[in-house]
């Protein structure tokens, strides 16, 4: 068995800058720009690279890495722009010599497979024709070394590339069958007379030539008025979009309550000014009606002032009887008692009213200063809010247009690339036939076996609400409680990238003939979010997160695992080997490369 024991980075001072690792699990963490990723850009550059992604301001000269083999030391060293490999050896197998990177005769990819167990020189399939290549370290090495961008993929983790519709090569099925069964699958040649082979070329280019023609069409008619800006630009004003609908939205929601609010305010006014002025009304007829009760009181006492001008008669007119003569009373007195009492109450009822008008006309009052201001919030709903929100629903339906078209192009341009390529099958195919269908036994071999540990997998890192799994044949790819792995956002398909990687080295674990022994991912969980499903119930993404480092922690003797991520869960690591880049001159280690700070 062999792992990484010690790399170390020679930069433009002649500072050398150490970074010690250990079998097992090893966790590097901190805060960005620490240099955490350059440690995976150094592993593939000793992989055999043939370029790399220093920056130059690291000034980096030198790579050195000290692996342990079954106790052993082999160094490799590598200057910066150099494709040799100085490899110093006391392991019995590797011979201490000057390597190259690529296919060299003496190439440093020979060396990384005979620690994975591989003695010789290996052919395996590269073609769906059946062409043969040299296996290599680079043909697979993305399975196990998988870096920040590649870890987010939509495509699988065994695809060489991270496009949307990226499809698994077959000199990487082809080479993972080889580690899994030692069988390279090369079919036997069959040969073809000239005359077919010729006819099925050219059918194939009238094939590809028609082809390309209207995907040329189709790339004009679709990408008219292509936006300039980047997928990552236009993804950030979608999101920015997203966010400015939303707060208006609020703001037109509150604008639209406070109108409904204002409105059922002036109705109530609107029944307390009816309420006032149907009491106005009875006050005023009362009113009326005590003047005419005082009009009555004041002809009575006239009367009684008058009655003594008024001749009496003395004796009957009839009999010419004497009469009586009774002594009157004055009604007088009672009428002016009558006629101050209605005053009184005139007054009262008086003062009555002057309350009803000023209570009205403060009601009035009130009421237009409402209607002012419902008018007021009724015009922004109308003239700001309302046509706000549909030209933020424009650019939100341009933008997402844009992006929609930036698929669409790499839709044409990757069926583009299957033609031509399927043209070049064609045209350097010899006369050999493919004898097997190297995906069809990739499934044979792995399918069952890879669904079998990825449902174990899910369960023991606690997926969301896992029901069930499958491995798709078509993609190569994990397929989660029946979505896509594609679907789902990039935290998910961070956290599913590394568990199929994980699948598959347990899967050759389980053949246990090729082992390669190693296993390294960048940001696992980064962007996985936080999620709540109820009220009371834990963090979703916090329970994936502690599921997958526990079981790493748990399986930690089967490879070197090397995980690199901002922050970790608050697990017990013990067990593990952390190194933690602070960024802070007073705590711990800054970052990768010594005195280097950005």
């Amino acid at each position: 068995m062999f792992y990484i024991k010690k790399i170390s980075l020679l930069t433009g001072a002649n500072v050398i800058s150490t970074l010690d690792l250990e079998p097992g699990l090893n966790i590097i963490y901190g805060e960005s720009n620490t240099g955490k990723s350059l440690i995976v850009d150094c592993i593939d550059y000793m992989f055999g690279a043939t370029e790399h992604r220093f920056d130059a301001k690291l000034q980096i000269k030198q790579i050195t890495m000290i692996l342990d083999v079954d106790g052993k030391n082999l160094t490799m060293r590598r200057e910066i722009d150099s494709n040799d490999f100085e490899v110093s050896s006391s392991v019995d197998y590797i011979d201490s010599d000057t390597y190259k990177a690529g296919n060299a005769k003496k190439c440093i990819n020979a060396v990384w497979l005979r620690l994975m167990g591989i003695k010789d020189e290996v052919k395996i399939i590269q073609t769906l024709a059946g062409k043969p290549q040299r296996l290599t370290l680079r043909t697979f090495y993305h399975t196990l070394l998988i870096d920040e961008q590649r870890v987010q993929a939509i495509s699988s983790v065994l695809a060489s590339g991270i496009g949307f519709n990226k499809k698994v090569g077959v000199p990487v099925l082809s080479s993972l069958l080889y580690f899994a069964t030692g069988n390279n699958y090369l079919p036997e040649k069959a040969g073809k007379d000239k005359k077919t082979k010729s006819e099925r070329k050219d059918a194939v280019k009238k094939f590809v030539d028609r082809s390309m023609s209207k995907l040329a069409e189709r790339k004009v008619s679709e990408l008219q008025n292509f936006s300039e800006e980047t997928p990552a630009q236009l993804q950030k004003k979608v999101d920015s979009v997203i966010d400015e609908i939303g707060a208006v939205e609020g703001a037109l929601e509150e604008a639209t309550n406070r109108s409904r609010d204002i409105a059922d305010k002036i109705i109530a006014i609107d029944d307390q000014i009816s309420e006032s002025r149907v009491l106005r009304n009875r006050n005023t007829s009362l009113l009326t009606q005590y003047e005419s009760d005082i009009k009555r009181l004041t002809f009575i006492a006239d009367g009684d002032i008058h009655s003594d001008s008024i001749m009496k008669l003395d004796h009957c007119p009839f009999c010419n009887g004497e009469l009586p003569k009774d002594k009157e009373e004055s009604c007088i007195d009672a009428a002016i008692a009558e006629v101050k009492k209605i005053e009184a109450q005139i007054k009262d009822l008086q003062s009555v009213q002057d309350a009803i008008a000023s209570e009205m006309e403060e009601l009035n009052e009130t009421r237009l200063s409402l209607m002012a201001e419902r008018r007021q919030v009724d015009s922004m709903i109308r003239g700001e809010l309302r046509p706000q929100i549909i030209m933020l629903r424009s650019h939100l339906a341009n933008y997402t247009m844009a992006l929609n078209q930036y698929k669409a192009k790499e839709m044409i341009e990757a069926f583009s690339d299957v033609l031509v390529g399927e043209l070049k099958i064609t045209e350097e195919e010899e006369s050999s036939t493919l004898k097997v269908d190297i995906s069809g036994k990739f499934n044979d071999i792995f399918h069952d076996k890879l669904e079998h540990i990825l449902k174990e997998l899910l369960e023991v890192c606690n997926y969301q609400r896992f029901a069930g799994v499958r491995f798709d044949t078509d993609d190569h790819d994990v397929v989660v409680n029946g979505h896509l792995k594609k679907s789902q956002g990039k935290g998910f398909r961070a956290f599913l990238n590394t568990i199929l990687a994980i699948a598959v080295q347990n899967c050759l674990d389980e053949f246990n003939l090729f082992k390669p022994q190693m296993l390294v991912v960048d940001s696992p969980i980064l962007s996985l979010k936080e999620k709540e499903d109820h009220i009371g119930e834990e963090h979703t993404s916090e329970t994936m997160k502690s599921g997958l480092f526990k079981y790493l922690l748990q399986h930690q003797d089967t490879r070197q695992t090397i995980i690199i991520e901002n922050d970790i869960p608050e697990l017990d690591y013990e067990t593990a080997h952390l190194i933690e880049f602070t960024k802070d001159e007073q705590r711990g280690r800054y970052g990768l490369i010594t005195g280097y700070r950005d």
